[in-house]
């Protein structure tokens, strides 16, 4: 089979390597659509921990094609989302469900033809789910087991920081976890399109208009009960402390350079009563995100798509921050 693996830097090559078996308790998924995700784009720019050589991608369909010892063969042809990753079992991360914090895990890179995985790493796509748009389950996983980290207020104004991939099914699922106005900043137009489309009341281009000027005519001077900062910048981080209210919350959606540091003014936060939320990874709620997949309306994120071959290009595309959701196509799905 071919795998694409990053070489360090901008650099891939197509590689042959040994077809995957499936060993005891595992199954064998041809992977049809897999995501670039921001920490896949970071890695190539050295602004996160992995090394090269390594296959990259973790958010994955596919179709089961084998399924190894005790694992029932009706998977065989299912089209499935996948948890591309799975810890030792028996760390205190992984008795709670937090598998991304396990120090020990196994992360199964999604730009190949096929993977083994465990059998309990596949879920079968629900009806009215492509899977194309399956792929965006992982993304989706981690923004709401973000959002789940805290109860939502009633009637809460959000604002999301970033209309990339994770501000927006941020946006998407803060709506259905009862948020009432969404505001999201963006300099691109293309992405304050899409966030229009899918809900957002009020679209702000930080570059032509000031938005905490903004957002406090909107909240009465208050300020939003919800900023989720969705790029990864600390400079963002701490200006998104400075537009939520006293008692509000502040999450981190995007994944900042591994040793960035925050310019915090800790009496603010102390005084202000400000919570901030810090979420890594899918933790427990990949099945939660998709079931709710087939209902957020979130086909038209996927903006682009990419077979195997052309995996340079998809992240040259990625990384100018063209559209929403890049794609790589291993088996070609539409």
């Amino acid at each position: 089979m071919r795998v694409a693996t990053w070489r360090g830097d901008t650099r891939f090559t197509l590689d042959e390597a040994p077809d995957p078996a499936a060993g005891p308790g595992q199954v064998v998924v041809a992977v049809q659509a897999a995501g670039i995700c921001g920490t896949d784009i970071h890695a190539t720019q050295g602004l996160f921990p992995w090394r090269p050589p390594l296959v990259l991608g973790h958010e994955y369909t596919g179709v089961v094609r084998d399924v190894g010892r005790g694992v029932s063969r009706r998977l065989i042809g299912r089209a499935v989302a996948c948890e591309p990753s799975y810890g030792c079992g028996a760390c205190t991360a992984c008795e709670a469900g937090r598998v991304s914090q396990c120090p020990r895990a196994t992360r199964v890179g999604g730009f190949a033809e096929r993977v083994a995985l465990p059998a309990a790493c596949v879920h079968p796509l629900p009806a009215g789910l492509d899977p194309v748009t399956g792929a965006l389950t992982e993304p989706a996983s981690c923004c709401l087991a973000g959002l789940e980290m805290y109860a939502m207020p009633r009637a809460a104004t959000v604002l999301v920081l970033g209309g990339g991939i994770m501000g927006l099914l941020t946006m998407v699922l803060a709506r259905r976890r009862g948020a009432r106005r969404l505001i999201l900043s963006d300099p691109l137009e293309e992405r304050r399109a899409i966030a229009r489309r899918l809900g957002a009341g009020v679209v702000v281009d930080p570059t032509r208009e000031n938005l905490r000027e903004r957002v406090m005519a909107l909240t009465g001077g208050r300020g939003a009960d919800v900023v989720c900062e969705a790029v990864g910048k600390p400079d963002l981080v701490a200006e998104a402390l400075t537009l939520v209210k006293p008692t509000g919350v502040v999450q981190l959606v995007g994944v900042s350079p591994k040793d960035a540091r925050l310019p915090l003014d800790l009496w603010d936060l102390h005084f202000r009563e400000i919570k901030l939320h810090g979420a890594f990874g899918r933790g427990t709620a990949f099945g939660r995100a998709l079931k709710l997949m087939p209902t957020l309306g979130v086909r038209r994120l996927v903006t682009a798509k990419f077979p195997l071959a052309r995996i340079a290009d998809a992240f040259a595309h990625a990384s100018a921050g063209r559209g929403a959701k890049t794609v790589v196509t291993p088996a070609g799905a539409g």
